[in-house]
């Protein structure tokens, strides 16, 4: 695993999310602006990325500008950013310290000059691609589209599994409870402690909501977990609703007060994704579950 560089992963996650993006991108209604839209977005990487890679191997890169006159086509972009992103791994697979290091002089598009080290400039085609993917992942959520799955964690430990501890690897057992503890109803928390804590007792209340909205809307078809980032955990399998932290195919973080508020109708979960104050772990799960979890926040919302 030592062998190869962070820059390399770095640039093999980079052709791999593009695939993916790509791939996903044909979910799109053809000829619509959404598609036109997505297809420029990446078009525009694509070209940032060339222009970048003529000033890193002292080449003409032949661009006038960050964007193209015309979108192209699907499939001419599939096999342009494939054949850019194998240039890069393989540039960067056989780079030095030193050369990392070095500084570079060139021009922008606009004229004016710059002075970059390649390091500098390979991690701006980095972190440039990965916000403009982030961009295309948020038009498809728009369009009712699957995005992919666009996180270094994941792409480490599916391409390096047995490196990362995940050949063969064995889910630990849950700790035996307390038989205090053990006897009480499923997700609510000991009274002595919900008294001394007054997050606990919110817990306890947003458990009982979600557990009647979980059994009224007949389950979710997948697990499901709130982290409300230290003030508990809401775990829902099915109809069942309990505060253990188990591992779920989809986790959702949030304060305790704002899941609250997506409860009672004052706080859309867009507006929370978009503003940060909700995070996914997974979009594409987030996405196949969106009308049940819709249904599920509208049956928490207390009676007028």
């Amino acid at each position: 695993m030592d062998h190869v560089s962070t820059l390399e992963r770095l640039f093999r996650h980079k052709a791999q999310a593009n695939r993916e993006m790509l791939a996903a991108m044909a979910g799109f209604e053809d000829g619509s602006p959404a598609q036109e839209v997505a297809l420029r977005t990446i078009s525009h990487t694509w070209v940032v990325d060339r222009i970048f890679a003529g000033h890193l191997s002292g080449t003409p890169h032949g661009f006038g500008a960050a964007n193209q006159a015309e979108a192209p086509s699907l499939a001419t972009l599939c096999a342009d950013v494939a054949a850019s992103d194998a240039w890069f791994v393989d540039y960067v697979a056989h780079l030095a310290a030193p050369q990392l290091a070095e500084a570079i002089d060139f021009t922008f598009t606009d004229g004016a000059p710059g002075r970059m080290s390649r390091e500098e400039m390979l991690m701006h085609l980095i972190t440039h691609g990965c916000g403009h993917r982030g961009q295309v992942g948020w038009m498809m959520l728009e369009q009712g589209v699957t995005p992919p799955t666009d996180g270094l964690t994941t792409y480490l430990h599916t391409a390096e599994a047995a490196a990362r501890r995940r050949g063969g690897a064995v889910t630990a057992a849950a700790p035996s409870q307390p038989a205090e503890v053990a006897s009480q109803r499923p997700g609510a928390p000991p009274a002595a402690a919900a008294a001394a804590n007054p997050s606990a007792s919110r817990l306890e209340e947003l458990t009982e909501r979600m557990r009647e909205a979980a059994l009224a809307a007949g389950g979710l078809g997948k697990t499901l977990k709130f982290n409300l980032k230290g003030e508990g955990i809401i775990f829902i399998d099915g109809t069942a609703v309990t505060n253990e932290d188990r591992p779920a195919d989809l986790t959702l973080t949030a304060t305790i007060d704002d899941l609250a508020a997506l409860g009672q109708g004052k706080l859309s979960p867009t507006s929370a994704i978009m503003t940060g104050r909700l995070r996914l772990s997974d979009m594409g799960v987030a996405v196949a579950l969106r009308e049940r979890m819709q249904v599920l926040f509208a049956r928490m919302r207390p009676a007028a």
